[in-house]
């Protein structure tokens, strides 16, 4: 009975102590509406206490829309910079919120119903488009299509990529669907052509915002 109670005691001892070692940190954040991951779980908004188990290391994300995504890893292990009792990570405004602007006709097939005959219709439509895009990437004027590479632009924290596809909605009377296609990523090492990194963006930029204005003004009725 004094072996088995001994033994407790050591377990109990060894339990305290080995909680005692691991390191405690608050993470506080600039923005008090930047929601904190930690290692891909949500652990709250603003500010969070964090454990950090002995030999363990954490991955913290810190993000806000229109905010650059930061991220920080925390290790309680030998040869690692021991972590402080706090950290306080300020986010950098993400540069592409302020090179853009919301748009409702993002990502959205827009009809242009010409005035004009088909020929000089589709002349118009193409010389607007190659106005604010350099390079056409397929074009059709029997079908009607026509679709430019992508444009990226890449900002502080992130990569905007953006390009215009327009085909025949109907031959009589004559209509066209103009789309401006506007993408959106943060992903670190992420380039034009990786499509899974990209998302629709409900956002357009600012140097695209007079194309479809244009296309209705000086094409449609």
């Amino acid at each position: 009975m004094k072996k088995l109670s001994t033994l407790l005691t050591l377990l109990v001892l060894t339990a305290s102590v080995s909680m005692a070692f691991d390191k405690k940190v608050k993470i506080s954040a600039s923005e008090p509406d930047a929601t904190i991951y930690v290692d891909g779980q949500l652990a709250g908004t603003g500010s969070v206490e964090l454990k950090i188990e002995k030999r363990t290391c954490i991955n913290v994300r810190v993000e806000k829309v229109g905010f650059v995504v930061e991220e920080r890893t925390f290790c309680d292990q030998k040869n690692q910079p021991k972590p402080n009792k706090s950290e306080y990570i300020k986010l950098a405004v993400d540069e592409a919120y302020t090179a853009s602007s919301s748009s409702d006709i993002a990502n959205v097939d827009i009809s242009i119903k010409p005035s004009k005959e088909e020929l000089e219709a589709w002349q118009l439509v193409s010389r607007i488009v190659t106005s604010y895009f350099d390079v056409i990437e397929t074009t059709d004027r029997e079908t009607g299509y026509l679709r430019t590479a992508w444009v990226a632009q890449n900002f502080n924290g992130s990569i905007v990529r953006s390009r215009c596809i327009v085909k025949l909605g109907n031959t009589s009377p004559l209509e066209y669907k103009v789309k401006l296609v506007s993408e959106y990523t943060n992903a670190r090492g992420a380039s034009v052509k990786t499509d899974e990194a990209f998302r629709e963006w409900d956002r357009i930029l600012r140097k695209y915002e007079g194309l479809i204005p244009e296309m209705q003004s000086r094409v449609g009725r």
